[in-house]
């Protein structure tokens, strides 16, 4: 899954007048003159998580026969595809997006940048709306106003393949520590611990940070998140230096395996799958992709631990795709009756399910698979931060690219962070 600019997390950055074109009055509505819902209603979707859509859709069809749901299933770049259509018009009535992102002009599919455009509808007035938990309405609000469904809540963390783990007789550590006895076992025993993707430069790198910078920067310390949005943050000032500390040295002990700066998140799941690798730090939602390969394996999802006391662990928390309306949709009444439907508790259920995930809007009766159970305690006791945002989008393409520098030892701790602060304060200058 693609991560945010600003998340970043995930994954991930991208005027009231414009805005005003949002409105839906004057555009025709999808009801017949009975009120009846009617007419097509076209989306694009990640085919990856296409059982996160499809059987919410078929539902959604049955209880409303006179709607059929045209979802384009595809994969690739899809902030990619989707900017292009919107250019040219032709984009489809629900639009996948990310969550987060900032106001103004450019590229990119995140819920504030188009909203910011006028290129998504206000549905704000949708009853759904009143249920969005505070943490996450800045992901999908802008301006007061609700652009967005939120979808699911991921964690970014380890995932470990629990049948490869009792094979050796190991288990998930709860200190930085354990992470490096892990590691010393794991190559040991014939295989390594952690199967991160450091060759994808648009987001492999940045993996292990953003899950262990919870923990040594924003979660004990919540004016961080705050100075990082403002834009007077100090890398070097920061827990970041002992995160890129822990990150070399994880490197030079072989945690990553060999070739792992040649390595692609995909792959990297697929050696966990393979029982190459114990795990992957990553989002959640590859739980969903290292089952279909290992189906009979037992997996387990959990923070990523950065320090040597157990109760200083944070867990990093995301919105996983969100989805919008389009400001100039075919269909707006039954593109608005679809999201509606969408966050009827079994749907929420469906469409949580499929990317191995929380539910963004809490459901009481929603039991999270057990996969997922430690994950759900940090949410739950509210020992979770969310991924910074930066002020800029040459914040993060830094923070991974100099990442991997480091790796290749072409920089040093103070050089990356040095490069890091550099590219961040070109958004406060």
């Amino acid at each position: 899954m693609k991560i945010r600019t600003g998340l970043a997390a995930g994954a991930l950055i991208m005027t009231g007048a414009l805005l005003a074109g949002c409105s839906s009055s004057g555009t025709p509505t999808a009801a017949s003159s009975d009120g009846k819902l009617t007419g097509t209603v076209t989306g694009i979707w990640d085919s990856t998580f296409k059982d996160s859509i499809d059987p919410v859709a078929k539902a959604f069809e049955k209880e409303h026969p006179g709607v059929k749901m045209d979802i384009t299933y595809q994969g690739g770049d899809l902030s990619g595809v989707l900017s292009t259509q919107l250019q040219a018009g032709t984009a489809p009535d629900l639009l996948i997006t990310f969550p987060g992102g900032t106001p103004g002009t450019g590229g990119g599919t995140t819920v504030v940048t188009l909203a910011s455009q006028g290129k998504l509808l206000d549905i704000s007035s949708s009853p759904w709306t009143k249920t969005i938990p505070d943490q996450w309405k800045s992901e999908v609000n802008y301006k007061g106003k609700t652009y967005a469904y939120p979808g699911i809540a991921q964690g970014m963390g380890a995932v470990y393949d629990k049948t490869t783990l009792d094979k050796y007789g190991l288990t998930v550590p709860k200190t930085i520590d354990e992470v490096y006895s892990l590691c010393t076992a794991a190559k040991k025993a014939g295989v390594y611990a952690y199967a991160q993707g450091l060759g994808d430069a648009q987001g492999g790198p940045q993996m292990l940070s953003y899950a262990q910078t919870a923990s040594l920067v924003y979660g004990p310390d919540p004016e961080a998140t705050k100075q990082t949005t403002a834009g007077t943050f100090k890398f070097a000032k920061s827990g970041w230096k002992d995160q890129l500390e822990i990150y070399k040295k994880m490197f030079d002990m072989g945690c990553f395996g060999d070739g792992a700066l040649g390595r692609d998140r995909t792959q990297g799941a697929d050696e966990v799958a393979a029982g190459k690798a114990l795990g992957i730090v990553d989002v959640s939602a590859v739980l969903g992709s290292i089952g279909a390969k290992a189906p009979k394996d037992e997996l387990t999802f959990a923070p990523m631990p950065a320090t040597d006391n157990p109760k200083d662990t944070f867990a990093t928390a995301l919105l996983g795709y969100t989805i919008a309306v389009n400001a100039k949709a075919k269909n707006p009444a039954a593109a608005q009756a679809f999201l509606q439907f969408l966050s009827e508790p079994d749907q929420i259920a469906t469409h949580a399910a499929a990317f191995a995930a929380l539910p963004a809007i809490p459901q009481k009766d929603y039991k999270a698979p057990a996969s997922l159970n430690e994950f759900a305690k940090y949410i739950e006791s509210g020992t979770f931060t969310k991924l910074p945002v930066w002020p800029n989008a040459a914040t993060q393409p830094a923070i991974n690219e100099s990442i991997q520098g480091l790796l290749l030892g072409r920089d040093t701790v103070n050089g990356t962070l040095a490069k890091v602060q550099s590219a961040y304060d070109k958004g406060v200058e």
